[in-house]
């Protein structure tokens, strides 16, 4: 069996390197992660010793190759294909691993569009597709956190079709979002983000129990601005509707600076909202706009809740709490609350920051 390795992204990839040369299987890679496997005595096959042919174009061209996509693609279970891999003196490649340029990272750092030009991955998102294609054959790896599952999958011979699919689908998911990110980019540098067409692509934070109805599904997805990076559930698993609710909750109470701001929110509608000399005083008077509609919304705290505030709110019942923190006082007694999620800015208490500080528009 045979391993073709080759990644941007070296995190991990000595220790999953190893992990299949224990297992008996080949390593083949190319450039840097060659000599990073090299130096951490790996015994790896340089490229070109499979494409019998040298890297080119400084670099341009290394896997582009029917040494190379040959061994990927043909079928193992037809005969035709097998026996034409034999004539033409192709070996498989069982295994690819590839995550791809850092265009993002690149974009983020420079304006040098020669340099940008430069980190548009060919190679490697050729190589993925065609593992993903022929993922019956080939286990196509394009995650770092996907390692250690790989490594036991094939250990414990559990590297089913099933397995095998999850994997394809995620590195179609990961062509799929690096081609819209360059396309976006090139519109927005020259046509002034007015293409023929825009793309949009999130990742999935999580799955929520069912969608706005019990019959439906519902997941959330991150886009530009990084609502998990920057919060996290201390307490409880939110709903669709909650994350909806949760949204605009923190829109408003963000917006406000360091103000001592509390939004309610229910059904996605505002139903209180104030400002006031203290965050226990505004929530009483946010309240006060609409109790009934308050009963089971959604609270914004621009703050850090403490033992007070939480006594007041769990005077009646409310699906979720966001806020900067909680103290543990507050956590005490919102833990009597067995429905009741809780949001916090990256779980631990930050000062006098407010809430969406990392994610607030200018």
């Amino acid at each position: 069996m045979r391993a073709l390795l080759s990644v941007s992204d070296k995190a991990g990839i000595i220790e999953f390197a190893k992990g299949l040369e224990k297992m008996g299987w080949d390593i083949i890679s190319t450039g840097g992660t060659h000599k990073k496997l090299h130096d951490a005595g790996v015994k790896v096959i340089e490229i070109d010793e499979v494409t019998k042919f040298p890297e080119c174009f400084e670099g341009r061209v290394k896997t582009l190759n029917p040494f190379v996509h040959g061994g990927i693609l043909y079928k193992r279970n037809d005969e035709a294909h097998v026996a034409q891999a034999k004539e033409l003196g192709v070996e498989g490649i069982d295994l690819v691993c590839v995550n791809l340029y850092p265009f993002k990272e690149t974009i983020e750092r420079t304006e040098d569009f020669g340099e940008i030009i430069e980190n548009i991955d060919i190679g490697g998102p050729t190589m993925v597709r065609s593992s993903a294609k022929n993922f019956q054959d080939v286990l196509i790896v394009t995650d770092v956190s996907d390692y250690d599952s790989v490594l036991s999958a094939l250990e414990h011979q559990e590297d089913s079709l099933d397995f095998r699919r999850d994997l394809m689908i995620k590195a179609f998911e990961h062509t799929a979002s690096y081609d819209a990110m360059i396309a976006n980019y090139m519109n927005g540098r020259f046509n002034d983000g007015f293409g023929d067409y825009q793309f949009i692509t999130g990742k999935k934070s999580f799955q929520t129990r069912y969608g706005e109805n019990p019959h439906q599904k519902g997941a959330l997805y991150e886009f530009d601005t990084h609502f998990t990076k920057n919060f996290k559930q201390v307490k409880g698993e939110a709903s669709f509707n909650n994350v909806n609710d949760v949204n605009g909750a923190l829109k408003i109470a963000s917006s406000f600076g360091d103000e001592e701001a509390v939004c309610i929110v229910k059904h996605g509608n505002p139903c209180g909202f104030a400002l006031k000399e203290s965050l226990f005083n505004s929530y009483t008077e946010a309240l006060r706009c609409d109790p009934v509609s308050a009963f089971g919304g959604v609270v914004a705290v621009n703050g850090i809740v403490n033992k007070a505030l939480a006594e007041k709110m769990n005077e009646i019942f409310l699906e979720v709490v966001m806020a900067v923190d909680f103290d543990e006082d507050a956590l005490e007694v919102f833990a009597k609350k067995k429905r009741l999620k809780l949001f916090s800015q990256n779980g631990k208490a930050l000062g006098n920051k407010r809430l969406g500080d990392e994610q607030r528009q200018p």
